[in-house]
């Protein structure tokens, strides 16, 4: 017999459902995944600010590194537990980020250091 979802389950967990386990090994592949973006932006944010960048551009490299921090803690903390199949979607959208973030830094890392940027979709305008 299957058992649909009640107006009081909708209430308290909203429409994506009860918190589920995660699939086996799903745990540990995001989580790499999110570390080993996260390591890259780590090694990027230092070497960006080893060297001489404008106050605008060094700004807007400090967000990219507080938002990919916030977003890697909230993938860590999503992933201790079952999660809804809203929060599954969030930890999907967060590594999205973290990824996105990363390219970004390391456009930004070979613009400062004047060679040609290996993706030319990421290519500044001349």
């Amino acid at each position: 017999m299957q058992q649909g979802v009640h107006a009081h389950e909708w209430r308290k967990y909203g429409f994506g459902g009860p918190p589920e386990p995660w699939d086996g090994g799903a745990q540990r592949d995001l989580d790499r995944l999110a570390t080993s973006y996260y390591l890259d932006i780590l090694e990027t944010h230092s070497d960006l600010l080893d060297g001489k960048l404008e106050a605008e551009i060094r700004h807007q490299v400090e967000e990219l590194f507080t938002t990919a921090t916030r977003h890697k803690h909230e993938i860590d903390y999503t992933l201790r537990h079952w999660a809804t199949p809203v929060e599954r979607a969030r930890v999907e959208d967060r590594l999205g980020s973290l990824m996105r973030i990363s390219r970004r830094l390391r456009s930004l890392l070979t613009l400062r250091d004047g060679s040609p940027h290996p993706d030319p979709e990421l290519q500044p305008a001349a």
